[in-house]
Parts: C-alpha cells; structure tokens; sequence
C-alpha cells in the first residue's frame, strides 16, 4: 500500500473556471484511488480528474510507511502546508505545496515557511500566508490507516506525474 498524493480537479455549477483540491488516498495503485476520489468529489461528477499524484514515501528526512497499525511514538507527524502568495506580476493567487516532518502545527508551518525563499525577491514584491497545514496520520486514521516515520539515511526528491486524466466520466458510463 502507498499514500498517494492527488491534485485534482474539475468544475462547479457555480464556479466560472476550474476548481482544485488536495487528495491523500492509500492504496495499491492510483486507479485504486479513483472510487474515493469520485465518492469525495464536491464538483460537477463527469469533470472530475487528476492533475497531478505521486507516491509520497519520504518527506523532510523522513521514510514514510503505512500501517495498520497506529505509531507507537507520536513525537514527529507528517504535515500538509498548502501556501499562498501573491506576485505584482501575475493575476493570480500563487501557490506552493510542502511536506514537513514536525512535532505540531505551529512548528510545521515555521518549517514551511522557511521552504520558499524563491517567494522572497529583493525588492520584497511576494506576500505569503499559510492556507491550510493538516496533520496526516490524523487524516488517514479513520480509514485505519496510519504513517510510520523513520530517519532516512539519505534524502529523496518526490516524485510525480503531471497529466490531465479524466475519471469522473468513468462514473457515468
């Protein structure tokens, strides 16, 4: 089992352009992962899709394992930061996407913060705040799922696959 990282999308009666939204989802294979995406998805049911995923089996450090068993020390948790920006020079709301091994919310969005120098111009142009910073185990435990963290020896880049795939059609034929 791997815990699946989905950026998806889709559309909304009442929205003009494109939504998105932030998955973490175990299973085998990422087709595995399309019955809870359909059954989470808030939107249009045929717009639904991916945008982006991967397998998220290390972050800050750390090896990430998935049991079902809950961890015995509790001290370290995997975060979720989502971060919002702002650039004078673009028409839009930036964002950045960041895992951080931390021991609370409060040290997690510190981590995550620190993560995006490239926000920072010198001129000072870039304004960010922290949108979002969910703690994982706790998301996933309702499906008894639970992450293991262990010291990694080295680090690892994540990675995933960007492309547009539709799912939510699947649903309705």
């Amino acid at each position: 089992m791997y815990l699946f990282v989905i950026y998806i999308g889709g559309t909304h009666k009442q929205s003009l352009i494109e939504l998105h939204d932030m998955r973490f989802v175990v299973a085998s294979s990422i087709e595995e992962t399309y019955p809870s995406l359909r059954q989470s998805w808030w939107g249009t049911p045929a717009s639904l899709h991916l945008d982006a995923w991967g397998i998220l089996d290390y972050a800050d450090g750390y090896n990430i394992h998935i049991s079902t068993e809950p961890p015995k020390d509790n001290a370290n948790k995997l975060y979720f930061v989502n971060l919002g920006g702002y650039d004078p020079q673009q028409f839009t709301e930036l964002h950045k996407n960041i895992f951080v091994v931390a021991t609370d919310e409060q040290q997690a969005k510190q981590k995550a913060v620190q993560q995006i120098s490239e926000w920072e111009s010198p001129h000072r142009d870039h304004l960010h705040q922290i949108e979002a910073a969910l703690e994982l185990n706790a998301l996933l435990a309702s499906d008894n799922h639970y992450l293991h963290l262990t010291k990694a020896p080295q680090t690892k880049s994540f990675a995933f696959t960007c492309r547009y795939v539709p799912i939510g059609k699947l649903a309705s034929s």
